[in-house]
């Protein structure tokens, strides 16, 4: 049912050349492709499910594939395209937390090891 059926808008397919850079014909394959092999907002953990419902509107299905979000309608016509944020579907984990800003995280991390450098406490090989 994911793929069946579905009709590509004009929109679609100009916003998915436009954006992945392939011709139409590639393009029109691609949105095929993602709408069977896709998965369904439903089908992701909280924060990227509450991501993609809050870009579905009026009832339409959105399925994601290959960092693309693709919105169908409830007359099944693939309406338009857009890529997924940097963020979406990763999970970064320190030890057994999960690390919600990768930026800071980071920023904190190299802070501490350049602090503990100049005090002389480098890391031990």
């Amino acid at each position: 049912m994911k793929g069946d059926n579905v009709m590509i808008t004009d929109h679609a397919l100009k916003r998915t050349c436009a954006r992945t850079g392939y011709n139409p014909k590639t393009s029109e394959r691609f949105i095929e492709t993602a709408l069977e092999r896709g998965k369904s907002a439903n089908e992701f953990a909280s924060k990227e499910r509450n991501y993609l419902l809050r870009k579905a509107n009026g009832g339409c299905r959105l399925m994601v594939h290959n960092s693309y979000c693709f919105i169908v309608s409830k007359d099944d016509y693939c309406i338009t395209m857009y890529s997924v944020p940097e963020w979406f579907g990763k999970i970064r984990y320190d030890g057994k937390r999960e690390i919600r800003n990768v930026k800071k995280y980071i920023r904190f991390n190299d802070f501490l090891e350049k602090e503990d450098t100049a005090n002389g406490l480098g890391k031990v090989s």
